[in-house]
């Protein structure tokens, strides 16, 4: 039975990539639209929010500054979370970071045998936010124009990572690591260079993910797949069919947000939900910048539980935070957040390009 669900699951693939392949030769125009939508969101939304923290993430492991944790604090951290002293910083910083780095942080500790790998596969679920970046740029800023509704977003998203945290923390007590990982301090000229080019490499996997997820999603549009998700989410939920296709479509890659109606605070909620979990393209960044070494399957069951904790907390603070803010269409003042220039992104690209060519030139040279 097991081999028979194997083989079904292959030849699922198969045609899946071979309807994908078919797609493309015949749809250049809407794959084309596609990808050049996935580009300018990558220069002007995840490279400027998630490219320096990538690189301070890589400065952070490397140089030992995650282990230069007060004692006392390490002592707190791990009675109350189950998280040794090294985890903990990685915890707090992975929910504000951006999606990938908390998981690429608790590889780089896998892969330095620091963690073992179903321990590692816990924290990834755990260590694990949006980042106030994306939250206020591209949420608040562009479909509310007004902080308070990313303020209830980043509380609720917080919120549910303590609270699941919490919730694990017996296990992680029982399985807790005695390798301190520990070592002295130093940073050096080399440590960012390193940093710098990891970064590249791991940004480089996330566009290319983005690229592929809006093709997937233009397919899925195409075949009508969308717009039956929309109307069976709109008769379930009541809401406008093209907002509920716009939802379906965050599920997928949650910085399609933009695309979600304007002023429409009785979808903050759901909004906070959606960037709670993160969509089905962040599960697929973490599963490419950890090279496959994990799995996601605890990630993807812990983020599920996030998002709808998230939902309930955001409908709980919403009164509070938003109690100075309008809560009608009409009533809202609209101003759409245009991209800044992408001249910043393309030199950042551009100079990641050079460390590279740099990099495997004294690489070169090494071995001669």
């Amino acid at each position: 039975m097991r081999n028979f669900i194997e083989k079904a699951l292959k030849g699922m693939k198969t045609a899946a990539a071979v309807c994908a392949f078919t797609f493309c030769i015949f749809a250049t125009d809407t794959v084309s639209g596609a990808v050049s939508g996935a580009v300018e969101r990558c220069v002007n939304v995840v490279i400027p929010s998630l490219f320096a923290m990538m690189i301070i993430s890589g400065l952070l492991v490397r140089s030992g500054m995650i282990s230069a944790v007060p004692r006392f604090i390490g002592v707190i951290g791990e009675k109350l979370l189950g998280m040794e002293r090294f985890v903990l910083p990685v915890f707090t910083f992975g929910m504000f970071a951006g999606y990938p780095v908390g998981a690429k942080m608790i590889c780089a500790q896998y892969e330095n045998g620091h963690l073992d790998k179903k321990r590692a596969e816990l924290l990834c679920g755990l260590c694990f936010g949006a980042g106030p970046a994306f939250i206020f740029g591209c949420i608040s800023g562009r479909l509310y124009s007004s902080p308070s509704a990313g303020i209830a977003i980043l509380v609720s998203n917080i919120t549910a990572n303590i609270i699941i945290a919490a919730a694990f923390s017996p296990i992680l007590r029982k399985t807790i690591s005695r390798n301190s990982g520990r070592k002295s301090i130093s940073l050096s000229a080399d440590m960012l260079t390193q940093s710098v080019l990891g970064a590249g490499r791991s940004m480089a996997d996330i566009c290319m993910m983005i690229a592929a997820f809006s093709v997937i999603s233009a397919i899925l549009s195409q075949l009508g797949i969308s717009e039956a998700a929309g109307r069976l989410i709109s008769e379930v939920s009541g809401r406008d069919k093209a907002a509920c296709e716009a939802l379906f479509r965050c599920a997928l890659d949650v910085t399609a947000a933009e695309e979600l109606p304007c002023g429409d605070y009785s979808l903050l909620p759901v909004i906070s939900s959606l960037t709670s979990f993160g969509g089905l393209c962040v599960i697929f960044q973490i599963s490419a910048i950890t090279s496959g070494k994990l799995s996601v399957r605890p990630l993807i069951f812990i983020r599920l539980t996030a998002a709808v904790m998230s939902f309930f907390i955001c409908r709980t603070v919403m009164p509070f935070i938003l109690r100075n803010e309008a809560v009608t269409a009409a009533a809202v003042n609209i101003s759409i957040h245009k991209g800044s220039s992408p001249v910043p992104s393309v030199m950042l690209i551009l100079m990641t390009a050079v460390l590279f060519l740099e990099s495997a030139e004294e690489h070169s040279h090494g071995k001669a």
